[in-house]
């Protein structure tokens, strides 16, 4: 299913539209007026595939009748422009009988009709084959972007978020793994790696608040041991508490600690001309980090 938010200030009464968009698996979700929509939009834009605009509707909810202007359409245009700015884009379509609007006559259009704009795309409310060219493109966008890729191709991952077993920023930097392309350069390889430590931190921080790992160990490594039941050659290898993680995925505990962490330090130094590992390692180490986070699930099911 498709979602997206839709500024009209006649959209409680044009549910033939809804039902067409709902037929090609397009749920539109509505809003009279800017304001109480530019809310929604910048705190739920993780939600949405798209924004659809009416040429005309409300700047405020408790405008009624003909208080209508373009002003409206501006300040969304600028609230999405402003997500761009922050890297989050998000395409964005007209749809309206306003005849200004069709020609692409509003001086807000003109105004925001760059690479911000979506392609300029203008759909006609009064044409039935401009509403399903519509429904087209808003699928054919929506698809394309990687962030939407990543979640349709992860979906046990992206379950685990919707689930509330670990925090919205959590989830962010796992998206920028999985959608963003493979670093090509040092500055980029070290964002990625100091990324994937940090999930694989928070995942620690969040097995400290149920107590699995008790709150006094700080050493990462440390915390491995105790996932591990705490062997060593003084209990004879055998644990001495609760184990919560097989050799296999404490070796994946280790390999993600220890290669991002040194790789790190050497990124910080300007003349290291060692051995450098390539992508087909970071794409390990991210893969590595997602199994990590299905062990995680489970765990954290298993001790709430």
């Amino acid at each position: 299913m498709y979602k997206v938010l839709w500024f009209d200030d006649k959209y409680e009464t044009t549910e033939l539209i809804a039902d067409e968009a709902l037929l090609k698996d397009i749920r539109l979700i509505g809003y009279t007026n800017a304001k109480d929509g530019i809310v929604e939009l910048e705190e739920s834009y993780k939600e949405y595939d798209a924004v659809l605009l009416d040429g005309l509707f409300y700047e405020n909810a408790d405008q009624r009748g003909t208080e209508l202007d373009d002003n409206a359409f501006g300040q969304v245009a600028k609230a999405l422009s402003n997500l761009r700015a922050k890297q989050i884009f998000m395409p964005w379509y007209i749809l309206s009988g306003q005849k200004k609007f069709r020609k692409g006559d509003s001086p807000f259009i003109k105004l925001f009709k760059d690479e911000s704009y979506a392609e300029g795309k203008i759909f006609d409310k009064n044409k039935d084959e401009d509403i399903e060219k519509l429904w087209a493109e808003i699928k054919d966008a929506a698809d394309k972007r990687p962030q939407r890729k990543a979640r349709l191709s992860n979906p046990e991952i992206f379950k685990i978020f919707e689930k509330g077993c670990l925090p919205e920023e959590v989830e962010d930097q796992v998206l920028k793994l999985l959608a963003k392309p493979l670093p090509s350069d040092n500055s980029e390889l070290k964002a990625v790696l100091t990324n994937i430590r940090s999930v694989q931190e928070s995942i620690f921080l969040k097995l400290a608040s149920i107590r699995v790992i008790p709150n006094n160990i700080n050493s990462t490594n440390q915390k491995i041991k105790h996932l591990s039941g705490n062997i060593s050659a003084r209990s004879n290898w055998q644990a001495t508490t609760a184990v919560y993680q097989n050799p296999e995925i404490e070796n994946l505990q280790r390999w993600i600690y220890f290669t991002c962490g040194s790789y790190i330090h050497h990124l910080e130094s300007q003349h290291y001309d060692q051995y450098m590992i390539s992508n087909y390692a970071i794409e390990s180490l991210k893969m590595g980090l997602m199994e990590l986070l299905l062990w995680f699930e489970k765990i954290y099911k298993e001790n709430i």
